[in-house]
């Protein structure tokens, strides 16, 4: 039976590192790689065969999340799993929303990160029970608030757009600053000013609000 393979993304080399030994040392696995941002990841599947990827939630360049929905508009038919301490109950939606077959934290133990991995090859979605159990506490309804038609979009600034797209492609301030060459307290401003507008609270926000509004791809 050939073996599945399998890409790792994480920005935290120790992790990604020890991620790779102790999936190399399962029968059946084969790690053909190792990437440390959303970017670096899509181009990877987008040009080698890549059956399941582990990634992480925030990361530079381009985000778990951007890098997933990125993939499925390229319909890309690798898996993806996300590996991550985030449990947030909308991060976990949203996370599924733009097609993670898998949600597993790190706290995880060996046996269920191989099951997750053996279940989405396979076909299935896996959600770890504590991410289960999370979605069935949380009654969070998503924001009644966030804009619904394009007029929001069009009051938006050029900058603000610019802003927005790589606020939702994970840089932080200051590498958006580095960027645009701005500081990153004017990036800060221009934050505060897009929640503000668009009626979220946090770059989590921010992301869906671009999400649903067909803004993650650029301007």
């Amino acid at each position: 039976m050939a073996p599945i393979h399998i890409l790792v993304a994480d920005d935290h080399p120790i992790v990604a590192d020890g991620l790779r030994m102790l999936l190399e040392s399962v029968d059946g696995f084969e790690v053909v790689g190792t990437v440390y941002n959303g970017w670096q990841a899509l181009n990877f599947i987008t040009t080698n065969p890549v059956d399941v990827v582990l990634t992480d939630y925030q990361m530079p360049v381009l985000s778990g999340l951007a890098m997933a929905s990125k993939a499925r508009e390229r319909d890309l038919k690798t898996r993806l799993i996300m590996l991550t301490m985030n449990e947030d109950p909308q991060c976990i939606r949203d996370a599924l929303e733009v097609g993670m077959a898998g949600y597993v934290v790190k706290s995880a133990e060996k046996p269920e990160l191989i099951k997750a991995i053996r279940s989405v090859h396979a076909g299935e979605r896996y959600l770890s029970s504590r991410i289960q159990r999370q979605l069935a506490e949380s009654d969070k309804p998503r924001p009644t608030d966030e804009p619904t038609t394009l007029d929001e979009v069009a009051a938006l600034t050029r900058r603000e757009l610019e802003i927005l797209k790589l606020i939702t492609d994970g840089l932080t301030n200051i590498e958006i600053g580095e960027q645009l060459y701005i500081s990153s307290t004017t990036v800060e401003t221009h934050r505060r000013n897009l929640m503000k507008k668009v009626g979220v609270s946090t770059a989590i926000g921010l992301m869906r609000w671009s999400l649903r509004h067909g803004l993650v791809n650029g301007l």
